[in-house]
């Protein structure tokens, strides 16, 4: 029992010590955007483009979602570079709340465990200690009254 006991202490401090590695991402200061970035390919449908031979039309698009909706929007080419490093802090800022509440539940469960054998560990003793006190005198029983 005190063996199980140890390990599980063990592994509650690697988990402990885990946390702030995994609390980090969420104390930066960069700006977060929700949201992707990606090249849209598309033809224009005129006869005569170049897309009608296969080049098409690429613009970089951000799709997001606004009031509940999705929706795509071509930032300035300016911009882009700005747009997607805050849409890439978001994405790590997302997985970093990800694994800690992973990490969070793992957490809670070897508390768990760990409580449940110190509660087996506390009714053993308390079976030792209870079959080993000393005999005491009965008390003496009280007269009836009718």
């Amino acid at each position: 029992m005190k063996d199980q006991l140890s390990s599980l202490r063990v592994r509650l401090r690697t988990a402990l010590d885990q946390l702030p590695d995994l609390l980090q991402p969420c104390f930066d200061r960069h700006p977060l955007l929700p949201g992707s970035l990606y090249t849209l390919r598309r033809k224009c449908g005129k006869p005569a483009c170049r897309c009608s031979q296969g080049q098409l039309h690429e613009s970089t698009v951000l799709s997001y979602r606004g009031d509940g909706k999705p929706k795509n929007v071509s930032p300035p080419t300016e911009h882009l570079d700005a747009i997607r490093q805050m849409t890439e802090h978001y994405r790590q800022t997302r997985s970093a709340r990800a694994a800690l509440t992973k990490a969070l539940h793992e957490l809670l469960q070897l508390l768990d465990q760990l409580e449940a054998a110190r509660v087996e560990l506390g009714k053993a003793k308390f079976q030792k200690l209870s079959s080993s006190r000393t005999a005491r005198k009965p008390r003496p029983s009280r007269p009836s009254r009718s």
